[in-house]
């Protein structure tokens, strides 16, 4: 009877330690929703290119194509959604946030240009920007034509972003507009 007891007290205990390990591993994982995490790496997922270039607080990044090497920099862009206003860097390689690049004194500020979209669609907007770069009055359009994403090797980072057409006075150029996922 004493075996039985004893036996009895042991698997008690080591049931209630199974669940106090159970309930410790689940509120561990509370931060972890993979859902969330893959929101975080990638700015464009589950946003429509409207939602996803104005909320962002993060620079995005105008190029050629992700990785290419332009002697002028690169241009990077900053919404201000309260504003509708972008202001424009000229930056020497893409950064993860935008306060890497404050830290790297690598933004050199061309300008605040006011933006509109000329259109009502969520997924390919044409954005509308006209102000001064450099002093110099300019209009710009972008035409956003669909998803892009891969790695910019210059910095090890994952981006992504949209194709677009930017129209620069009459002259259309392919490019890509993407931000670093965190």
């Amino acid at each position: 009877m004493k075996t039985s007891k004893s036996l009895a007290v042991i698997l008690i205990t080591t049931a209630g330690l199974g669940l106090v390990l159970a309930g410790c591993g689940k509120s561990s994982n509370k931060g972890s929703n993979p859902t969330s995490k893959t929101s975080m790496q990638n700015p464009t997922k589950d946003k429509t290119a409207k939602e996803a270039l104005t909320s962002n607080d993060n620079l995005w990044y105008m190029n050629g194509s992700i990785n290419y090497k332009s002697k002028t920099g690169i241009d990077a862009y900053k919404f201000d959604d309260d504003h509708n206003t972008v202001t424009i860097y000229s930056v020497g390689k893409m950064y993860k946030t935008y306060d890497d690049a404050k830290k790297a004194n690598d933004l050199d500020k061309q300008g605040t240009l006011k933006y509109s979209f000329k259109n009502d669609s969520a997924e390919n907007p044409i954005i509308y920007m006209k102000g001064k770069l450099s002093d110099i009055p300019m209009d710009q359009t972008i035409s956003v034509k669909g998803k892009v994403s891969g790695k910019y090797h210059a910095s090890d980072l994952k981006v992504s972003g949209f194709k677009v057409v930017r129209n620069l006075d009459n002259d259309d150029a392919k490019q890509v507009l993407v931000t670093p996922g965190n």
